[in-house]
């Protein structure tokens, strides 16, 4: 009987804490490494969230807003270096949109370590999934496609 009692707190458990972005198809822009980038934003936003829902939301707040810092840098690069090789014509506009998210990405970062508040970071990086990744970066997808469409 032990064995079925830790299969129901498993079960439990897994069915208590999901994560709070579910992966679609529809999230990806057809570019491989962009689309593996955003995947990886978003894992890590679940991580966050997970920690979170298991009382360790404060302990993981300083790592993860380091980790976020690292990864918007190498991602920001990898996208402003695709876009240009495309010629994407808002460039400027969303290089611009990138150094406005590193500023709030410091602001926000630091407010939530002086405040010990890991919700007030989580709030930073759902907002950021929402509003950049799942809207403003689908400006580019569509411009992809036009461009395949004319070849």
């Amino acid at each position: 009987m032990p064995n079925e009692m830790s299969r129901d707190t498993i079960q439990h458990s897994l069915l208590h804490h999901n994560v709070l972005i579910v992966w679609r198809p529809e999230y990806n822009l057809g570019i491989p490494i962009i689309d593996e980038q955003h995947r990886g934003i978003v894992t890590t936003i679940n991580s966050f969230h997970y920690a979170m829902q298991h009382k360790h939301g404060e302990s993981m707040l300083h790592p993860v807003i380091a980790m976020v810092k690292e990864y918007t840098h190498i991602h920001f690069e990898v996208e402003e270096n695709f876009l240009k090789y495309c010629e994407f014509p808002d460039l400027e506009n969303h290089i611009v949109m990138h150094n406005e998210l590193r500023h709030e990405l410091t602001k926000i970062g630091g407010k939530s370590l002086m405040n010990q508040n890991p919700y007030q970071f989580m709030d930073f990086l759902k907002k950021w999934w929402i509003d950049h990744i799942c809207e403003k970066d689908r400006v580019f997808h569509e411009y992809l496609l036009k461009i395949e469409r004319k070849k």
